[in-house]
């Protein structure tokens, strides 16, 4: 929970006088960046508005400036610390497009708040103590900075990002609280100051001895930095971006997101400013473009967030459905080498059931599982055959449908429960009137089974009630209660995808609420905590 210390007392005079030409200073640049919406659409058309947090503000307009000269695309930079940020998005949701703080906890109220919705991070950083080269006073642990004589400049309590990630690494020790209570002190050498550029201004100027800022801002002022234990394995933060829910040119801002957070376009011109690099980031692309292997299965419970998030985001994914047997076994195929160059091992899979994942799970990330989907029989509409059970399944007058063992997770789990059951022999005894049909989708077994080509059918729920026409017109569902009769549903990035973080987005669009909702209309149970940007 964020806490706020208002700001007591008064300073000095003559640290009035100067930090107050600071402020103007600096509120002058901001003023020549800040640009309000154009009136005319075409315009606006044109542009993209970023709120930007004051710390990163100088590799920003680097990257921006990169980006309108390759895309032809404007960004209006409105600078200022995180808190007077969030404060204006809340006050005018509709005139910013993205949203850009230097400490995540700023942009994730925003996302409680429904302020903005997608969340990429942009670089890394830690609080340091910032002070004059060479150090000339000595400064190298907390109790220095509250000697009388040692001018302190603080950025703001109340919205700097920074100032709160300090806060938050002393808190317990008394330490901050003797700093804001030595503003009240008459006389006092302790001040703050609007953004984290300004606290490093007055000690790059000479204005005063130390302050806290991020290790980059220190670095790009050229002052020293001073390294504190009580911060070091405290404080690392990122900055992160966020895309506006009322922005009227969401797939411009994800697309600028993008070129921002790239490892080979953004993150370079970070490094450049002393950020460390992201552990993960996306190589650019204008129109990225992702391979999605999916069980069959599951098209009802995604195929529509597939292709929204496709449309929002401005990119293509190719999503396969076909039976897991036949996914692993392309990818094996692949790994193997022996697929040729036009074969693409997928970005992600979305497996029908965790034994298929356990197959590949090398050559991809940890797992998030889904959901569940329980297996079913099912019979024509009205029972005519008086099914009861899996072990009619045995009965040699039956024409049975049941998935491919090898080729889908619905037959090979089928297959192993079967076995299980000692019901596997019976069920293909050679006597039997009609042969078992296989096919590699339960899908594919109702369709038969409302042609009238099938008397029992063994398939996933979802199969039955995805179209709510099956159980009203054409089917029953007979119940097996059967602990093992269960698939679970992983999802997993491959390791080597170019695109993490876009994967990643997909997975959250995937959890996030109106999505669960399709899952369990579709027939699936839901097993995911859901989205957490």
């Amino acid at each position: 929970m964020r806490r706020f210390f208002p700001r007591r007392g008064s300073i000095a005079r003559p640290w009035l006088i100067v930090l107050v030409s600071l402020v103007l200073i600096a509120g002058l640049a901001a003023g020549l960046w800040r640009t309000s919406r154009p009136p005319l659409a075409s315009e606006a058309n044109q542009e993209l508005v970023l709120l930007c947090a004051a710390g990163p503000l100088k590799p920003v307009q680097e990257i921006c400036a990169d980006y309108e000269r390759e895309y032809g695309v404007k960004i209006c930079i409105d600078p200022d610390n995180s808190g007077r940020l969030l404060s204006r998005l809340r006050a005018a949701p509709d005139r910013a497009d993205l949203y850009l703080a230097s400490d995540e906890s700023f942009v994730h109220d925003a996302h409680r708040e429904k302020l903005v919705a997608e969340i990429l991070p942009v670089a890394r950083q830690h609080a340091v103590v910032a002070v004059a080269k060479g150090n000339p006073r000595k400064i190298h642990k907390l109790d220095d900075l509250l000697k009388d004589d040692v001018r302190v400049v603080l950025p703001n309590a109340k919205v700097t990002a920074v100032a709160e990630t300090v806060e938050r690494a002393l808190q317990g020790t008394g330490r901050w609280q003797a700093l804001l209570a030595r503003q009240s002190a008459a006389g006092s050498h302790v001040s703050s100051v609007g953004t984290v550029t300004e606290a490093a201004q007055a000690v790059k100027i000479g204005a005063a001895d130390a302050t806290f800022v991020w290790d980059a801002n220190a670095r790009q002022f050229e002052i020293d930095v001073v390294e504190l234990p009580e911060l070091q394995a405290r404080t690392q933060e990122q900055a992160v971006l966020g895309v506006v829910t009322a922005s009227s040119r969401p797939t411009a801002a994800l697309k600028f997101a993008r070129y921002l957070t790239a490892r080979d376009r953004g993150q370079k011109i970070f490094q450049k400013y002393f950020y460390e690099p992201l552990a993960e980031a996306d190589v650019w692309e204008p129109r990225p473009s992702l391979v999605l292997m999916a069980g069959a299965m599951l098209k009802p419970g995604i195929d529509d967030v597939v292709k929204s998030f496709s449309a929002r985001e401005g990119v293509d994914i190719n999503t396969i459905y076909a039976g897991c047997g036949i996914h692993v076994a392309q990818m094996q195929v692949m790994r193997s080498g022996k697929a040729g160059p036009a074969a693409r091992f997928p970005d992600a899979y979305f497996s029908c059931d965790v034994s298929f994942m356990n197959k590949v799970q090398q050559w991809f990330g940890a797992s998030t599982i889904i959901s569940r989907n329980d297996m079913v029989l099912c019979v024509p509409k009205g029972n005519p055959k008086h099914v009861t059970s899996i072990e009619d399944l045995a009965r040699l007058d039956l024409r049975i449908g049941l998935g491919h063992p090898v080729n889908s997770a619905l037959g090979g789990l089928t297959e192993d429960l079967l076995k299980k059951l000692h019901l596997h022999d019976k069920v293909y005894d050679p006597a039997r009137k009609t042969p078992v049909l296989h096919t590699d989708a339960g899908h594919t077994l109702i369709n038969q089974m409302r042609a009238g080509a099938l008397d029992l059918i063994l398939v996933y729920r979802s199969n039955a009630v995805s179209n709510p026409e099956n159980v009203e017109k054409y089917l029953d569902i007979v119940e097996m209660n059967l602990k093992e009769a269960v698939a679970i549903q992983p999802f997993a990035a491959a390791k080597d995808t170019q695109h993490p973080c876009l994967v990643r987005r997909l997975l959250e669009a995937i959890l996030a609420p109106d999505s669960q909702e399709r899952f369990r209309k579709a027939g699936f149970q839901w097993m995911a905590e859901g989205a957490s940007p």
